[in-house]
C-alpha cells in the first residue's frame, strides 16, 4: 500500500507539488467493505509563507463499490478538492476539521486518514446502476423473488 506522507520539516517558502496514486490496496489496507478497486490520483499542493502552511488536496479518479440492487461492480468517478491548514500547535488543531498537524517526531503529515475519509464521504447514498444497467441475472433473479 502506498502511505501518503509528506515531509513538511524543512520545506522552503513557495509552492510544492506532490503525487500519489490510490489504489484498491489502500482501501484493503483500511479493511474497507465499500471499495473494492480504486484508481485515484491524488494531488497535493503545499505552499509555505511566512504566515505558515496550507494544503490544497485534489482526489480524482473512481471507485469500485457493489451495486446496492445487482450486487454487481459498479465503477464510480470520484473528484474532491478540500483545503487545510497545517499547524504544529496541538491545541490549534482539537476540534478544528480544516487544520492538520505534522507528526511530531519527523515532521511529516499523514494524509492517508484524510484521503480515505473524503473518498468515502464523496460516494452517492445509493450506489446503483443507472437504468438498465443492472446484472440482467441478478435483476431476474429478483423479479422471481419479489413475484
Amino acid at each position: 500500500m502506498v502511505s501518503c506522507r509528506i515531509e513538511t520539516r524543512g520545506l522552503a517558502q513557495g509552492r510544492h507539488r506532490f503525487r500519489f496514486e490510490v489504489d484498491g490496496a489502500f482501501f484493503e489496507a483500511y479493511e474497507s467493505e465499500v471499495i473494492s478497486d480504486a484508481g485515484l490520483e491524488v494531488e497535493a499542493d503545499i505552499e509555505r509563507s511566512s504566515a505558515g502552511m496550507a494544503l490544497e488536496l485534489g482526489i480524482e479518479g473512481t471507485v469500485t463499490v457493489r451495486c446496492d440492487r445487482c450486487l454487481a461492480d459498479l465503477v464510480i468517478p470520484v473528484k474532491e478538492h478540500v483545503h487545510f491548514a497545517i499547524s504544529g500547535n496541538d491545541d490549534a488543531v482539537e476540534g478544528a476539521d480544516d487544520i492538520l498537524c505534522p507528526d511530531s517526531r519527523d515532521g511529516s503529515v499523514d494524509l492517508d486518514q484524510v484521503i480515505y475519509d473524503y473518498v468515502n464521504l464523496a460516494l452517492p447514498i445509493r450506489k446503483v446502476h443507472p437504468d438498465g444497467g443492472c446484472d440482467p441475472k441478478m435483476m431476474e433473479l429478483m423479479k422471481d423473488i419479489l413475484k
